[in-house]
């Protein structure tokens, strides 16, 4: 009986240890992926063009050193247009754009894949989730209408 009990108790507190760690690794992501600057005017005249939609984009810093998981974290407007990252890492000390348009993604460009400009040429907010319904991460917001971008 005692060796039963004993066995239970080194599973729960493997267990335990576990979800700590894990606990701590989604903590340190989410201290170090940051929203850096959000280009909400695109260059020239808004003509939904692929090329003016990319000109529009949101930037992500991970300041930290070591590569962090953005698996299914989430960025959203103030309208709730949602971008998934799905399956991604984002490398020590890297930068990550996240364009409104089409195009192919790679490690620091990834696409939107929409037919409409997302940020407002105004004001607007920005919200970093580590998941659809995940906790808040980080937020920026803008206020001019006679600026292009914003660093946050």
């Amino acid at each position: 009986m005692r060796k039963l009990v004993s066995s239970i108790l080194a599973i729960i507190l493997t267990a335990a240890a576990l979800v700590a760690i894990q606990s701590q690794q989604a903590a340190a992501a989410s201290y170090c992926v940051q929203i850096y600057r959000i280009w909400y005017n695109s260059p020239g005249t808004d003509t939904r063009t692929n090329a003016s939609l990319n000109g529009e984009w949101i930037s992500l810093h991970n300041r930290c050193s070591t590569a962090r998981s953005l698996n299914n974290w989430v960025i959203r407007d103030a309208a709730r247009h949602t971008f998934n990252f799905g399956t991604y890492r984002l490398g020590g000390g890297k930068y990550v754009r996240v364009h409104t348009g089409k195009g192919t993604n790679t490690a620091t460009d990834r696409y939107w894949g929409q037919g409409n400009y997302i940020w407002n040429n105004d004001k607007d907010t920005a919200y970093l989730r580590n998941g659809p319904s995940g906790t808040l991460i980080d937020t920026c917001s803008y206020n001019n209408s006679s600026s292009s971008w914003v660093a946050c």
